[in-house]
């Protein structure tokens, strides 16, 4: 079990999700060295191809970054990243003959391009939808991360099929000290923040764009590369601990069924959990809360039957548990919704 999940402690994540914020910090003079320390920088701030860090080692330097850089820093970061930024999987996705086929060539080899969230395409009958998952339980960084690794893939894609690129919307979560002209402006669309997931919309139109240079060969030889530099690293079949979790509905099961699930023993679960940092009760809440916002916004629905939904005994410790967790009452999120709707009109 332990060797297939995919660990905070792994050092797996090479230099090219830095790229944009290093951009950033040579132009603003941050002090890189320090602030980077694990990726053993150069005079310049720059890393060495080979380098690799792992997640516990890049936190402290994202966190640094960001407050340095405020609150928009992620989408500025994602917009200085290109194809070249991408390591092995670029010349894959150039090869390709579709936008749809490149996207999905680059999110089936996303961990070689180190990311550190888990970008996932959702095809549907007029458009499609590119939403951000998280890889490990991370409330401080998941704003930023969702944004830097969405508008990464945004700068990708207009480098693949051009500068005109339409996205119909975006929707980032919370962070209400961020500015909406910067993400508008990045994406050329309405941006909406306080959303359950954060994701683009796009209409399935755009994604059957073809692209230039189209090569079949190109593109089977540099499956073979991304495949033996997984293995290489040791990322091949690995998921998260909480990507894991989730697909089990942690929300909905407790302890021993979540490790009868996983068959390992109470115990070896609890210890996974410590050495991921998380713990199994934030993980739970934090996914119910995702569905009540959902139920909140695009449903209806009584906090009754959003309650028993959830698995809560009544709707008095659901109200209890949201307002413990978004800081607002069920009724207050949904006045601050029916608000921010009118004021958009």
């Amino acid at each position: 079990m332990n060797n297939k999940v995919l660990s905070v402690q792994d050092a797996v994540f090479p230099a090219h999700p830095f790229s944009g914020l290093l951009a950033i910090g040579r132009e603003r003079d941050w002090r890189l060295q320090d602030m980077f320390p694990a990726l053993g920088l150069n005079a310049e701030g720059r890393p060495p191809e080979d380098v690799r860090i792992s997640y516990a080692q890049a936190r402290e330097s994202l966190l640094q970054a960001r407050h340095h850089g405020g609150a928009d820093l992620g989408i500025l970061s994602g917009a200085r990243k290109s194809l070249p930024a991408l390591g092995a999987m670029a010349s894959g996705m150039l090869a390709q003959a579709t936008l749809s086929e490149a996207m999905y060539f680059g999110l089936e080899y996303q961990l070689i391009a180190g990311a550190m969230v888990q970008l996932q395409l959702e095809p549907g009958e007029h458009t499609s939808v590119l939403t951000a998952r998280p890889l490990f339980d991370d409330g401080e960084l998941q704003d930023f991360l969702d944004a830097d690794h969405l508008a990464t893939a945004i700068n990708v894609s207009r480098a693949l099929c051009g500068a005109a690129l339409h996205i119909d919307r975006v929707e980032l979560r919370g962070n209400r000290q961020a500015s909406r002209s910067v993400a508008e402006g990045f994406f050329g669309c309405p941006v909406v923040y306080g959303a359950d997931v954060s994701r683009v919309i796009v209409s399935n139109k755009v994604l059957d764009t073809f692209l230039i240079n189209p090569d079949p060969d190109l593109a089977a030889s540099s499956k073979m590369r991304c495949d033996a530099e997984l293995a290489a690293v040791g990322l091949t079949g690995r998921q998260s601990l909480l990507h894991k979790l989730v697909s089990l509905q942690c929300d909905y099961r407790s302890v021993p069924e979540l490790a009868s699930a996983l068959s390992i023993s109470e115990r070896s679960l609890h210890r996974l959990l410590a050495r991921e940092g998380c713990s199994y009760f934030q993980i739970a809440e934090s996914l119910r809360m995702e569905k009540a916002r959902h139920y909140l916004r695009n449903t209806d629905m009584s906090l009754d039957d959003i309650a028993a939904q959830l698995h809560y005994s009544d709707s008095r410790s659901f109200r209890r548990a949201f307002k413990r967790a978004v800081n607002l009452t069920p009724s207050e999120f949904r006045q601050e919704l029916m608000i921010s709707t009118l004021s958009n009109i």
